[in-house]
């Protein structure tokens, strides 16, 4: 039985027939005089509503008084123990909960799992620990998601509890890499390889998404881009959902990344249903990355409505593409303003990787702007600089036999070398020109020769080659 309604179904008064879900019936104890009789049993039952929400789960008699209505049925799981109603409503919602956090309900679902695990016994709290940390961690809640990862690993040890590790896992991965603690990323992904396989697919894609995203942060957006085809092509034919969405997206960023920002924008064509904030936000930054600010600006305004209910490290990546292209266009209070609400966020939740992008710029910023630097300077001095290997991609091996330092005096000269590195953190014309404190027809001159020497005449294929020599 599905538990998911149609995508982008109309709401509905009109209801489904009340769906049983999968686990054990529950005894139901029946009192006759001063004698407790032998208890009869029921069956749990859950009404789904076509727009999607549900009702309270229900305990009704099944047909045969005192027996057990699965007697003749082998269980496969012993995941579901409950030891109250209460409890057995709770682990329910929460079942539906979690098929829910696919179709992006993330808020939803935080809610469901928390009172989840404030009516469930120290025995079974854990299983909704896990899984609501993993939803926070998804979120940007970071703090509140390190808690409750805390909580579930010092409570009781379930034995039948090895989903919600799982997710309790992931939740310690996602915290690390939003972080920027590649390092503990990569070790928590690394045990989460073989933990994940025959769970769900939440937990599945989810581990694939934040490999990609550990793959792009650290540079080497090429590895992501073929860990996400991959998926795209092993996906079910099954409807698509928020979280298979992401991986369109993600695979787009990717592609940014590697210096293909028209094949990124091909790929979010047509816009995703149920990613439609993190498709608009990446197909923005491929627009700026072309050149194109005022179609980049069109793009981010009509994601402007629904950013607030966004993952915080979209909301922060948003807000500092849309500084830099007020910047461009000379509104500088208005960049100012966001460059500010990104750092607060940032700081609030020690949130780097998402200001890694824009890393340079935001220094330049900030250094500028003395009541910035008062503010946020000591958040900035934890991130990742840019002399840290780590914010712009990983160069590709040199050829065999060619040594890149001998390489690097004969082809370019230094400037040259300063601008094609500024190029390879997708800085336009202007930026490099500022950053270096030259004029914009000298940068123009400088990126003649880088051409010329390399044998190019993009921007695109200078960055690609310049890489494969080690010079960027």
């Amino acid at each position: 039985m599905s538990l998911h309604p149609p995508a982008r179904q109309a709401p509905s008064r009109q209801t489904h027939p009340p769906a049983c879900i999968a686990g054990p019936a529950v005894p139901r104890p029946r009192a006759t005089g001063h004698e407790q009789a032998p208890p009869t049993w029921g069956w749990a039952l859950v009404e789904i509503r076509a727009d999607g929400t549900w009702g309270e789960p229900r305990v009704i008699p099944a047909p045969g008084a005192a027996e057990h209505p699965l007697a003749d049925v082998r269980p496969t799981s012993q995941a579901l123990v409950p030891s109250s109603i209460t409890e057995l409503s709770e682990l329910l919602k929460t079942h539906l909960a979690a098929a829910r956090v696919k179709d992006a309900g993330r808020g939803e679902v935080a809610s469901v799992l928390s009172r989840g695990a404030d009516a469930a016994t120290p025995e079974t709290r854990s299983r909704f620990l896990g899984p609501l940390a993993h939803v926070e961690a998804l979120q940007g809640d970071l703090r509140r998601a390190e808690r409750h990862v805390e909580q579930a690993q010092s409570g009781h040890v379930d034995p039948h509890g090895a989903s919600s590790r799982a997710h309790a896992l992931l939740a310690q991965a996602w915290i690390a890499l939003e972080r920027a603690d590649f390092p503990a990323a990569r070790r928590h992904l690394d045990t989460l390889d073989d933990v994940v396989r025959g769970h769900d697919a939440w937990l599945a894609t989810s581990h694939v998404l934040l490999d990609a995203k550990l793959s792009i942060a650290v540079g080497a957006p090429e590895a992501a881009t073929r860990l996400l085809a991959a998926r795209e092509g092993a996906a079910p034919a099954a409807g698509s959902n928020w979280l298979s969405e992401l991986v369109t997206v993600v695979r787009a960023e990717a592609l940014i990344a590697s210096g293909e920002p028209h094949r990124a924008m091909a790929l979010l064509t047509p816009v995703p249903q149920h990613a439609v904030v993190e498709a608009m936000v990446m197909a923005a930054l491929a627009r700026r990355t072309i050149g194109d600010v005022r179609g980049a600006l069109a793009v981010l305004s009509r994601a402007v409505t629904d950013l607030d209910h966004a993952p915080l490290a979209l909301q922060i990546e948003a807000w500092l593409l849309e500084a830099r292209m007020a910047e461009e266009q000379r509104r500088p209070e208005r960049a100012r303003l966001l460059t500010d609400r990104a750092l607060r966020s940032a700081t609030g939740e020690g949130m780097r990787r998402a200001l890694m992008r824009d890393g340079a710029w935001l220094r330049r910023t900030v250094e500028r702007d003395p009541a910035l630097m008062r503010k946020h300077r000591e958040f900035l001095a934890t991130c990742p600089g840019d002399d840290s290997g780590i914010a712009r991609p990983a160069p590709v091996a040199p050829t065999p036999g060619v040594d890149a330092d001998q390489l690097r005096p004969s082809l370019l000269t230094e400037r040259e070398s300063q601008v094609l590195e500024l190029l390879a953190q997708m800085n336009s014309t202007e930026e490099i020109a500022a950053a270096l404190f030259v004029s914009t027809n000298t940068v123009k001159t400088h990126l003649k020769g880088i051409f010329g020497k390399l044998g190019v005449n993009r921007r695109v294929d200078a960055v690609r080659h310049g890489r494969t020599l080690g010079l960027c």
